[in-house]
């Protein structure tokens, strides 16, 4: 029997193609002829020539023959696979993959979950109901290598989060094939990719006995997952929900019961720009500006006694902005904005009825204006004002 690590090892230095146009490439011909080397050798094709002539004289007559098989022409070589484009409103990723192959898509979150998981499958057979529960090193026989046999061929295209935090975040790969502990004969190797703010894994998992058209389709399919064009989407464990912005390109964590305006509640300013507005209520855009800063009255009216209310403009570079302390609080620009400074009321600001504070601070190479307001009993509980500085913590922006 071979040894394992030299089946690891071939397999690494299989020619697998990078991208689907690679795939489609791969069509057989002929062979490129071979040089003239020496006289010598030219004697002996010459004499070869001549007998395969003969040779192929009697297989014609054979064929041509009343009583011989029938002429059909040239063999035909089948066409190589057409990919189809997945794309799908429940995941932040879209690829190609080859028709006839199976696709499913399964999220597993819960605040009680140790990891909570986004997950495509694409495999070339059939797949049982709870394909997206297992993966490399996943269990014994699981129900998906057991379907598709010893010929399978399977891409995961995959995301996990611990209360909508990302695992894993520096793009690498692909990496050599490894064996699966848990399924004997399978072999998987994985890459990561980082696109805008979201980071995913994907994985090409074999069975022992897979074509080489499987496998070069596995490898095109891995190769070819991006970024699917999405401006705003969210994961979440049911506790706490993360805003993903690929347009304006920051991700926010919050209490999922808060609610994020899908659309700007300023109507009249473009500079600053709106980016983001959350809220413990639903957000009413408009309404005439509250303060210099240009805020929504409507947002003001409809805060209540225990809302909170969270909304984040961007103004260029960053230039004259304090930098983003390692964690906000209640403060306001001091100095002539070098620097933040404590202001633990929320009356600087003095908008009537609720408490408020303006700042802003430089972060990846941006200026960023935060409002922060809350009702009198939101305020008096320090637990649930807490809240809202946790959620600007969790702010996170990419440079532009």
């Amino acid at each position: 029997m071979a040894d394992p690590r030299t089946i690891l090892r071939d397999l690494d230095r299989l020619d697998t193609p990078v991208s689907w146009s690679d795939v489609r490439r791969r069509t057989p011909g002929p062979p490129p002829p071979e040089p003239r080397r020496t006289g010598r050798l030219l004697g002996i094709g010459v004499a070869f020539a001549i007998a395969a002539a003969g040779i192929l004289l009697l297989v014609r007559a054979f064929v041509l023959s009343p009583g011989g098989p029938t002429n059909r022409g040239p063999i035909s070589v089948p066409a190589p696979p057409t990919p189809l484009s997945f794309t799908s409103p429940n995941t932040p990723w879209t690829f190609e993959y080859p028709s006839g192959w199976s696709v499913a898509t399964t999220r597993r979150a819960d605040p009680s979950f140790m990891a909570n998981m986004l997950r495509t499958v694409v495999a070339n057979g059939p797949l049982p109901d709870r394909a997206g529960d297992f993966g490399p090193n996943s269990g014994g026989d699981s129900e998906l290598t057991s379907a598709l046999g010893d010929s399978g061929a399977v891409v995961l295209v995959e995301r996990f989060w611990v209360h909508a935090a990302g695992i894993g975040g520096e793009p690498r790969g692909p990496g050599p094939f490894a064996r699966d502990a848990q399924s004997p004969g399978w072999t998987f190797r994985e890459r990561a990719r980082c696109e805008g703010t979201l980071c995913f894994h994907v994985i090409e998992w074999l069975g022992p006995k897979v074509s080489d058209e499987d496998r070069a389709a596995a490898a095109a399919t891995a190769a070819s997952v991006r970024l699917a064009d999405v401006e705003r989407w969210t994961e979440t464990d049911g506790e706490r929900t993360t805003l993903h912005d690929e347009d304006d390109l920051f991700t926010v964590t919050y209490p999922a019961a808060w609610i994020p305006s899908d659309r700007p509640i300023n109507t009249w300013v473009s500079s600053p720009r709106e980016i983001l507005a959350l809220a413990t209520y639903p957000l009413r855009p408009g309404g005439e500006a509250v303060t210099d800063f240009q805020l929504p009255g409507n947002a003001v009216e409809d805060l209540g006694p225990d809302d909170i209310l969270i909304w984040v403009s961007e103004a260029g570079t960053g230039d004259g902005f304090p930098a983003r302390p390692e964690h906000l609080e209640p403060s306001e620009p001091c100095d002539e904005w070098s620097r933040l400074c404590p202001e633990p009321t929320g009356q600087a600001v003095g908008v009537p009825g609720i408490r408020a504070w303006w700042l802003g601070f430089r972060d990846a190479g941006r200026g960023i204006y935060v409002f922060v307001g809350m009702g009198e009993r939101a305020y008096a509980d320090p637990a649930r004002a807490q809240l809202a500085w946790d959620v600007l913590d969790s702010l996170r922006f990419g440079p532009r």
